[in-house]
């Protein structure tokens, strides 16, 4: 099954998510990503936080919630929350993607080797997919 078929199996509204992180990655079959992280408006993950099934937890001052192989959160780092992500995401086979300008510019703030390695292919792919 492929990533954007794993989201769709969710069965969370698409209209009120982004996938952030290595999704992306896999979305243009660079490398495949181990789990789906998502930032969601406040709305859907309060109604996901009540439902119950996810752990809440808290990672670099941020609330989020895991399941399994799954992170929602409601923001990727301050300056970023679901309006901003959203606006400028990218629509892949009906599922909104991070625009891959703001994956780079968070990847290159993290600055992880792994990070660094995604940035390479994705500005391989950009380069490659110019109009």
């Amino acid at each position: 099954m492929n990533f954007i078929q794993r989201v769709k199996e969710l069965n969370l509204p698409l209209d009120q998510l982004v996938v952030i992180c290595s999704g992306l990655l896999d979305a243009y079959g660079l490398r495949m990503a181990d789990d789906i992280d998502l930032v969601v408006s406040d709305e859907l993950y309060e109604k996901l936080k009540q439902a119950g099934g996810y752990r809440e937890l808290t990672m670099h001052d941020e609330l989020y919630l895991l399941s399994d192989k799954l992170e929602i959160w409601k923001t990727w780092g301050p300056q970023y929350d679901y309006e901003t992500i959203k606006s400028t995401s990218v629509m892949i086979d009906g599922v909104s993607f991070i625009n891959p300008d703001l994956l780079i510019i968070k990847k290159r703030q993290l600055g992880r080797d792994k990070d660094l390695a995604d940035i390479k292919l994705l500005e391989k792919y950009q380069d490659d997919n110019k109009s």
